[in-house]
């Protein structure tokens, strides 16, 4: 999040993206970092509350707001002077969406409000609008794959309060047959690196486990990759960090996201850690 240059400044998340997506959830991270939370706030009345935040008590404000109602929000709270507004938007496959709102048995807003006669319509319509609005974004995640407990975590990178001002690197694992990240900024592809899949023993464990972690860390191509990653890395996050970027995402994958690219996610978490606030998280690694 962009660093605080006037202290009577309102910080406000604007929290919107795609039905189904995982909206909730986010905002009860945000309320457990202490946001004051507001859902589902009728944008009509938006300019009556950017006029009371002008001398306001409140300095962190998290909002979730639909997709349709998105852009009018925007619009509102983007050209008020005493708000740094920052907008998340959050994303999903669409036969994700479908899975969760079956599951669920609830119903999706449009087909509440009739603009859409199935839920197939509903997310298509969605769709549309998402893809029109969402470069307005600050930041992009796609839950697709994220548990909870990912959310929080990705969330909590950006936002803590500890992390607001300082240079932060997050490392998160992933694997190519699920989709590259798509917040990622840098990509480093392992799959050259030996496979602990093919050994019989390792093959239901993860990079998390000492056994796998070891096989794949001690071997000389990963030693060799190791050495000239951090040379590269350690002159690059330098010149970011020198530019003024407040965060940077290095999506680490391998072909199904347990092995290697855990294990390296762990390495690299501990190597820099030494020298910056930094983040991990495993994407698709079964524990």
């Amino acid at each position: 999040m962009e660093k605080r240059t006037d202290i009577h400044k309102t910080d406000v998340v604007l929290v919107t993206g795609m039905s189904g997506a995982g909206k909730t959830q986010a905002m009860a991270v945000f309320e457990n970092m202490q946001y004051y939370c507001i859902d589902n706030y009728p944008v009509d009345l938006l300019e009556a509350f950017g006029d009371y935040l002008r001398h306001s008590p409140y300095q962190k404000i998290a909002m979730a707001v639909s997709l349709n109602d998105a852009m009018q929000a925007i619009r509102v709270l983007d050209n008020l002077d005493w708000i740094n507004l920052y907008i998340v938007f959050l994303d999903c496959a669409d036969g994700k969406l479908i899975h969760r709102y079956k599951q669920t048995r609830r119903s999706h807003p449009l087909i509440i409000r009739n603009k859409a006669s199935s839920l197939t319509e509903a997310i298509e319509l969605e769709r549309k609008i998402f893809e029109q609005i969402s470069s307005s974004a600050n930041r992009i995640i796609d839950t697709t794959l994220l548990k909870p407990t990912t959310l929080q975590q990705v969330l909590e990178s950006s936002f803590n309060d500890t992390a607001q001002e300082v240079f932060r690197v997050s490392f998160v694992s992933f694997g190519y047959k699920y989709g590259v990240p798509k917040d990622a900024d840098i990509v480093l592809d392992v799959r050259f690196l030996p496979n602990p899949f093919y050994v019989e023993e390792l093959r239901h464990k993860t990079g998390n486990d000492k056994e796998v972690y070891d096989y794949v860390i001690d071997k000389p191509e990963t030693q060799e990759f190791i050495k000239k990653t951090t040379t590269y890395y350690n002159y690059l996050l330098k010149e970011y960090e020198k530019e003024g970027k407040m965060q940077v995402i290095v999506g680490i994958g391998c072909t199904g996201g347990q092995h290697r690219s855990v294990s390296l996610t762990n390495y690299l978490y501990d190597y820099y850690s030494q020298f910056y606030q930094v983040y991990k998280w495993h994407r698709d690694a079964d524990h």
